[in-house]
């Protein structure tokens, strides 16, 4: 009996936890947004301070993705539901990551690394322009797109992401930088596989995950 009393206060207190996080959804939407603000703001300013004392394209091109990737952040639509699972809400920081990379010292950008961190980043502003303003971190539904982008795989911005922050890396190899890559490739795995449990709960996208079916790779993955 008592067991059972325990049982029904824990499921009452994060009834009451859920309820609390959904009814102020949009004062946590603005303050997530607004850290995120903040931090690439330093983020950019990093990336700056290396471009002009170096010249180097590969830090202007971070900087020109985190100013869209802002952007599409501060002005995306509310979910049609609140997530508030504290693992989503966990491996969504995976997603930041980048924002930890740092220019090594005394390195000049390669011509083909170059050209594979334009290339990456095109696929993922391809993307984002296709999501437009249902961009989120956290999982959540915002939407289903299958248009642009998302006709060729299910997660365009994730396979650009790969590729440019990757070049990046071997532009900028330190033990950190490599830390910081194989981290965001194990989290963002997670964060694909979440965001699909997520929104195959509508019809629409679990038909469009049949249809489409590679996830960043065609023909492969």
């Amino acid at each position: 009996m008592a067991t059972l009393e325990k049982e029904t206060q824990v499921k009452q207190r994060r009834r009451t936890i859920s309820e609390f996080i959904i009814s102020h959804r949009r004062t946590w939407e603005y303050l997530g947004n607004g850290v995120f603000a903040i931090y690439s703001c330093f983020f950019m300013f990093v990336m700056l301070s290396d471009f002009l004392a170096r010249h180097r394209a590969s830090s202007l091109l971070l900087i020109l993705w985190d100013a869209v990737a802002v952007w599409f952040a501060v002005t995306r639509t509310m979910p049609k539901e609140t997530n508030v699972s504290p693992y989503d809400w966990v491996i969504s920081l995976f997603g930041l990551l980048p924002l930890l990379l740092r220019p090594a010292a005394e390195v000049h950008d390669h011509v083909l690394l170059l050209a594979a961190q334009l290339f990456g980043q095109a696929v993922a502003l391809a993307g984002l322009f296709s999501l437009n303003k249902s961009m989120g971190v956290v999982a959540a539904n915002r939407g289903v797109k299958t248009s642009g982008m998302y006709r060729v795989v299910r997660h365009p911005i994730y396979a650009g992401f790969f590729v440019f922050i990757g070049a990046y890396v071997l532009q900028n190899i330190t033990a950190w930088n490599v830390l910081i890559y194989v981290a965001l490739i194990s989290g963002q795995h997670l964060r694909m596989e979440q965001e699909e449990r997520v929104l195959c709960k509508d019809a629409d996208y679990a038909v469009y995950a049949r249809q489409t079916r590679w996830r960043i790779l065609p023909f492969i993955y």
